[in-house]
């Protein structure tokens, strides 16, 4: 009854084939508005209201959507950034642990090309173990190029920081402090050290990643 009473307020008033007034007659039907039990006009109505509705439905979905990736993106941004930095002492003193590693694996190869490489060699012997080596070289060399490429990316963003306090905190995280004693050193609560660190970490995960989410999006 209230969804018949709309459409002939909101179809019948407005038709011109509807005597509107005191009467109320609809000259198509014949019948007052009021006994109308259907109108191609009131269809035509319920069609348009269910597409506008349909298309704000998918409207909503879209920017739902749209918003959902990008916070995902940006919460993986944060969460990549504070890994980095957090391991920023430990990665350099595997930078140099490869890189002697890479030293002595270079000499085991200039050996193996030498003298020893004219000689017969039994099956299994020098020329595998020489194999092992290139390929526990080169996969070493790539570990070695993506862990320096970390350090200067936090290096790189650390520049951007130019709050002193902020810093500290960064300095303090990436020299892998605790988080009660880097409060502690500071002079101020777990919460605000807390606040403090958020803060500073959005902040280097923009400069590390910004460009690459602004492009992604």
């Amino acid at each position: 009854m209230e969804k018949r009473s709309r459409l002939i307020e909101e179809v019948c008033e407005k038709c011109p084939a509807t005597c509107w007034g005191q009467k109320s007659m609809c000259n198509v039907h014949n019948l007052h508005v009021g006994k109308i039990e259907s109108c191609p006009e009131w269809e035509k109505l319920g069609e348009a209201v269910a597409e506008h509705a349909t298309s704000a439905i998918d409207r909503t979905d879209g920017v739902v959507q749209a918003a959902k990736v990008a916070f995902d993106s940006y919460t993986d941004m944060v969460m990549r950034a504070e890994e980095e930095i957090k391991d920023y002492s430990f990665n350099l003193r595997e930078i140099e642990r490869i890189r002697l590693s890479l030293e002595e694996v270079g000499g085991s190869l200039g050996s193996a090309y030498g003298i020893e490489a004219a000689l017969p060699n039994g099956k299994g012997t020098t020329s595998d173990k020489t194999q092992r080596e290139v390929v526990r070289r080169e996969r070493n060399q790539k570990r070695l190029q993506k862990l320096t490429e970390s350090i200067l990316r936090v290096e790189q963003a650390m520049e951007r920081i130019a709050s002193e306090r902020e810093r500290i905190v960064l300095e303090c995280i990436m020299e892998g402090m605790r988080m009660n004693v880097i409060a502690k050193h500071l002079g101020i609560s777990r919460s605000h050290f807390h606040e403090m660190k958020r803060n500073v970490i959005k902040k280097m995960a923009l400069a590390m990643y910004g460009n690459d989410q602004l492009q992604a999006g």
